[in-house]
């Protein structure tokens, strides 16, 4: 098992997407909403597409991608990176195109039976680039598409792996209790994956340059995106986590250098119902 991987989510706008859907405008792939979704209709090519624009050229080494209702393991994923010098329109010979991967990160399904997608840049890219398609061929035309939520950005991943220890949860928002009588009183409600981490052996220079400024961006309202192991694996979709951090966003320094303490406790934002 290689090192869990913590992904802050850069800023960006969405600029277009291939044949969206009245009332699922590509724009919804940039909230945290994962209701609040993108589709591209069954229109046309097998290639449906996103193009982000990241205000600037920055640095991206990591991609995410949640909520993709449907998809299928034969589908692909590519991603497209233009400098803000060669701009947003892709034209032949204006962009690097980086080699395609199988779009769902795993074979198992995840809870909520919404496919996840995890990249990672390999070498031979640009630096920094400002503008990234993002393009899913369901190699059959007129198939549609969603997205839920893209992430995008430059990964953390600590020297020293967390500590065993780890914890698996659940937060069920529904609610059961008694009456007076003793009959069980029960309202439903959605449920939604959590995990703890402990982090016992961090680096002073880490926690300095990452982990306390990721903490002072996020709080306990930003969401950031964990994946416990980004090896390749049957069990990958399933290692991925989006969402805000709870409990004690604080790090405890322990002991010398490599001495510092951090629990990353987080609760998936991508909730199922589970057996009724």
């Amino acid at each position: 098992m290689s090192n869990a991987t913590i992904l802050k989510p850069k800023p960006m706008t969405v600029l277009s997407g291939t044949n969206t859907l009245s009332g699922y405008a590509a724009a919804n792939a940039a909230n945290d909403y994962m209701g609040v979704v993108w589709k591209a209709q069954s229109a046309g090519s097998a290639l449906q597409w996103i193009i982000v624009d990241m205000g600037a050229d920055v640095a991206v080494d990591t991609v995410v991608l949640l909520g993709l209702t449907g998809a299928l393991s034969t589908w692909t994923l590519r991603i497209d990176a233009a400098t803000q010098a060669q701009g947003s329109g892709f034209g032949a010979g204006t962009f690097h195109q980086y080699a395609s991967v199988p779009l769902l990160a795993g074979s198992a399904a995840t809870s909520s039976a919404r496919g996840r997608a995890y990249w990672e840049a390999p070498a031979g890219g640009p630096a920094a680039a400002r503008y990234f398609r993002i393009v899913i061929d369901t190699l059959v035309n007129n198939t549609a598409i969603t997205i839920a939520r893209v992430v995008l950005g430059t990964r953390i991943r600590p020297t020293r792996n967390f500590d065993f220890g780890a914890v698996f949860g659940l937060r069920d928002t529904g609610l059961a209790d008694f009456s007076r009588r003793g009959v069980l009183l029960r309202t439903r409600g959605m449920k939604l994956r959590s995990v703890g981490l402990s982090f016992n052996s961090l680096y002073r220079d880490e926690v300095e340059s990452f982990i306390h400024p990721l903490i002072e961006k996020v709080g306990g309202t930003g969401p950031i995106a964990l994946i416990l192991d980004p090896d390749a694996h049957a069990q990958r979709q399933n290692r991925i986590w989006f969402g805000p951090l709870t409990g004690d966003l604080g790090t405890i320094w322990a002991r010398a250098n490599a001495g510092f303490q951090w629990q990353a406790n987080i609760v998936d934002l991508e909730s199922f119902a589970g057996d009724a």
